[in-house]
């Protein structure tokens, strides 16, 4: 019987048959040999594979504790790139910043510049001086160390006199004064004139051994300043112990830094004189010139000045508060002996 599928040209099954058995008659039969010799080597295979992973695995683990550890150590190497060094990196947003300057160099493999102003801009220092401007500068503060010393060692005429014999000293001595002053942490004369502006402006002031006349430029009262020389029209060129004013003529009077001269206690005195009945007398003075503070306001009581306060609290000066009132006889007077009350103010050598 045919079967269904029976064409005439087309047997199937035939042709099916005849190619299995061709493929067949190509392969081997393995032997017991190569197919046990074929398990081991895929359990082999099988072993090395997983001992991989597990190393792979353990080498991440290490990289990320190492990672861990990194984060925790302040990033302050100094890194380097094609550009140059760069300074240490040790905040988060500067580490940013380097990371984007190390990005923008790997683009299209061109060194991109990216400049990052890390540490700020430092003052330009100074230009050292040379040899001759050196020697300048010491010839000027040796004269500024003289002058001073005279001025502390004689009487208030014998300055007068030295001034006026020679106008350019004044000059030289407030120029190295005003570079003494520049390392002061307080000028005492600011002092003086931020009280002066709370006090009445009709009040009169005198400014003895004003300088080059400070107060009188910045405060507002009606101020009359006095030295041994006079540095502009503002300024009364005199010998502060004889004032060319009245008697009880002003409100106030400041000492500034100016009880010069062997001669002090005139300047106090003539002081005395020119202050109104409860007049203000106002002393500034370098702390290390006094050798006796308590002394020294006994010694302003016999003159007729009632102590009121001391500032203290600046290590440099000493500031002293008195109003005129009547003279106080001692038993025994102080006005004797008052050579070494305050000492002479000098300047060491550098």
């Amino acid at each position: 019987m045919s079967s269904l599928f029976d064409v005439s040209g087309w047997k199937l099954g035939t042709v099916l048959s005849q190619e299995y058995e061709e493929t067949n008659k190509n392969k081997k039969r393995k032997s017991d040999y190569e197919t046990q010799q074929e398990s081991i080597n895929k359990k082999s295979k099988l072993n090395h594979v997983q001992k991989g992973k597990i190393q792979k695995g353990e080498s991440s683990k290490v990289k990320s504790t190492n990672k861990r550890k990194s984060k925790k150590k302040p990033f302050i190497e100094d890194q380097t790139s094609t550009t140059g060094t760069y300074p240490s990196l040790a905040t988060r947003s500067e580490k940013k910043l380097y990371k984007i300057h190390e990005k923008n160099q790997s683009i299209d493999g061109k060194d991109n510049k990216f400049e990052v102003n890390i540490i700020p801009k430092q003052k330009p220092s100074e230009k050292k001086l040379t040899h001759r401007q050196k020697l300048k500068k010491n010839i000027s503060e040796g004269r500024f160390r003289w002058i001073n010393e005279q001025l502390y060692t004689s009487t208030s005429s014998s300055a007068f006199k030295l001034f006026h014999e020679n106008s350019q000293m004044f000059e030289e001595y407030h120029k190295g004064f005003r570079s003494a002053v520049e390392s002061w942490p307080t000028n005492p004369v600011d002092i003086f004139i931020d009280y002066l502006k709370k006090k009445r402006k009709d009040s009169i002031v005198a400014d003895l051994g004003c300088g080059e006349g400070k107060i009188a430029k910045e405060a507002p009262n009606y101020v009359l300043s006095f030295d041994l020389v006079a540095k502009n029209e503002m300024i009364i060129s005199c010998d502060i112990a004889k004032l060319p004013i009245p008697s009880s003529f002003f409100d106030i009077a400041i000492f500034c830094l100016s009880l010069m001269g062997t001669n002090y206690l005139e300047f106090l005195k003539e002081a005395y004189r020119v202050l109104k009945p409860q007049g203000e007398l106002k002393i500034a003075e370098v702390a290390s010139r006094f050798s006796n503070v308590d002394v020294f306001i006994e010694v302003l009581a016999e003159i007729g000045f009632n102590f009121v306060k001391k500032d203290d609290t600046n290590k440099m000066f000493i500031m002293l508060d008195f109003i005129k009132v009547q003279p106080q006889k001692q038993k025994k007077s102080r006005l004797i002996n008052v050579s070494d009350l305050l000492r002479p103010c000098t300047y060491k050598k550098r």
